[in-house]
């Protein structure tokens, strides 16, 4: 797909780091699947790994940790 920020960058299947802060609370997301544009290297998620990644910070912000490093797994 053309990247929607640069405007002349196609994208291109990769992995890109994702980092959420919920109430205080840091959710690191490592290796998760996006495009990457080849041109200015914006990252888009695909909106079900998305969903993924929310429902996965909602349960972390409700432990009371503050800082959570992950490397993404889809849950099936």
């Amino acid at each position: 797909m053309k990247c929607a920020i640069c405007k002349s960058g196609m994208t291109r299947p990769g992995t890109t780091t994702v980092t959420l802060e919920r109430g205080g609370s840091i959710l690191v997301m490592k290796e998760v699947p996006a495009e990457i544009c080849a041109n200015c290297s914006e990252d888009y998620v695909a909106a079900s790994t998305a969903h993924d990644i929310m429902i996965l910070a909602g349960k972390f912000a409700q432990t009371g940790a503050q800082v959570d490093i992950r490397r993404y797994v889809r849950n099936w």
